[in-house]
């Protein structure tokens, strides 16, 4: 795992289910507390509710902003082996770029986040992410930005 500011990598992520990925974001977010990790899953899959977070071929973008978020971030979780069968219409998922921003979050934070979210319009970005086969490369290849 990598951390910096804005980034947390988590590369060959052992998380077959979205249940688990889910549960494993929301303990990212709030390791200490059993409700608020409930209510980050809770916001997780009503979003998902509202439409696809999927972005490209096997790469999903869940995200929220939320009050429970105390730091706005971004997960890049590779998984080990791809989730077979994410929903009955979302298949083969290898890559989840999470985007987690706190309530009220500052003009400055939003903004890099934003700028960000431009990246994943280039299907060449996602591509290499979804191929480089060395963790080492994978984070190198996310710090670009």
């Amino acid at each position: 795992m990598d951390v910096n500011l804005f980034y947390e990598v988590y590369f060959n992520c052992e998380l077959k289910t979205k249940e688990k990925v889910y549960s494993f974001i929301s303990e990212t977010v709030c390791p200490d507390d059993s409700f608020q990790k409930e209510e980050i899953v809770k916001q997780l899959k009503e979003r998902e509710q509202v439409g696809s977070t999927l972005i490209a071929e096997h790469v999903l973008l869940p995200h929220i902003e939320s009050s429970q978020v105390k730091k706005s971030q971004i997960l890049f979780i590779r998984l080990a082996e791809p989730i077979a069968s994410w929903d009955c219409q979302t298949k083969d998922i290898h890559l989840l770029i999470v985007i987690l921003l706190k309530e009220n979050e500052n003009e400055q934070i939003k903004r890099k986040i934003s700028l960000f979210t431009r990246t994943l319009a280039d299907e060449d970005y996602l591509n290499k992410l979804l191929n480089i086969n060395d963790e080492k490369n994978f984070e190198q290849e996310i710090k670009r930005f």
